[in-house]
């Protein structure tokens, strides 16, 4: 069973005054668009939600502002760990039924929380005017947020669904384990070839150490690197309880990785990894 966290009242003056003044200050000093991000992962990664729950609700009390795009339903999603109930989905605003403001659920100072599951499982894909609104409808949350998290589903097939293909920057999340990690790289393989992309970072779970982490994403930089020419930058790792203290959440990384760039110089090095 998923943790539900406790969170402030997202009405509150606080919560409402600290999102109107992110966004406020956006369109005034033309910051750059939020940082897109899709996490994805195997089944062997149980806690995937609670993990992405706590790194928006730790990135908001950094002071950004943070999007969690959720294609999971019922317990298995961010709704379920934030304590959410999903009202309204992404695919009513494209129809026309209500506005992407209506469908975003404020759950907490600077975070919100938005449902995509029947994006996950509709065929847009073969739908140009579904897919034309969606790529709007994602700019204009990009513009309104330092972060968009997106909880990937991942049906059989492997394939991601167009919201996920729209992000800049995918996640693989893997379980400091054998079989995870084994499962993580075929979802590698999978996505890859099923999506054409070439670059991918890498958050390790629950691993003892983080020597036991890099050792862990060497490993699969390198074998992805000669068998599936893809490039794969390392992101962060989180820490088994019990062990070595460290973050139980990826928001740090995803500070210095987007913000600061250093992503971008890992994956370059990855590119070069011979």
């Amino acid at each position: 069973m998923i943790p539900t966290l406790q969170l402030p009242d997202p009405m509150s003056n606080t919560s409402m005054a600290g999102m109107d003044q992110a966004d406020g200050l956006r369109r005034l000093f033309g910051m750059q668009k939020g940082h897109a991000v899709a996490f994805v992962s195997g089944r062997e990664v149980t806690d995937r939600a609670a993990l992405l729950a706590k790194t928006a609700i730790a990135l908001a009390d950094m002071g950004q502002s943070v999007v969690l795009v959720d294609e999971h339903d019922g317990k298995a999603g961010v709704h379920a760990a934030l304590g959410a109930k999903i009202k309204r989905d992404l695919v009513d605003v494209i129809q026309g039924d209500l506005s992407v403001e209506e469908c975003v659920q404020p759950v907490g100072p600077l975070l919100s929380v938005i449902s995509a599951v029947r994006c996950a499982i509709e065929p847009l894909q073969k739908n140009t005017f579904a897919l034309q609104k969606l790529d709007l409808l994602f700019k204009q949350l990009q513009e309104s947020a330092a972060f968009i998290l997106l909880d990937c589903a991942t049906p059989p097939g492997r394939h991601l669904s167009p919201l996920a293909s729209m992000m800049s920057h995918v996640v693989v999340m893997a379980g400091a384990q054998g079989s995870a990690i084994t499962g993580a790289y075929t979802l590698i393989k999978q996505l890859s070839r099923a999506g054409g992309r070439d670059d991918f970072h890498l958050a390790i779970t629950k691993a003892r150490t983080e020597q036991e982490a890099q050792v862990i994403f060497h490993n699969m930089r390198q074998t992805a690197q000669a068998h599936l020419n893809v490039a794969v930058s390392y992101l962060g790792s989180t820490r088994a309880l019990g062990h070595m203290p460290g973050d139980d959440h990826l928001a740090a990384a995803l500070q210095r990785g987007f913000v600061h760039g250093e992503a971008r110089d890992n994956a370059h090095l990855s590119r070069s990894f011979a």
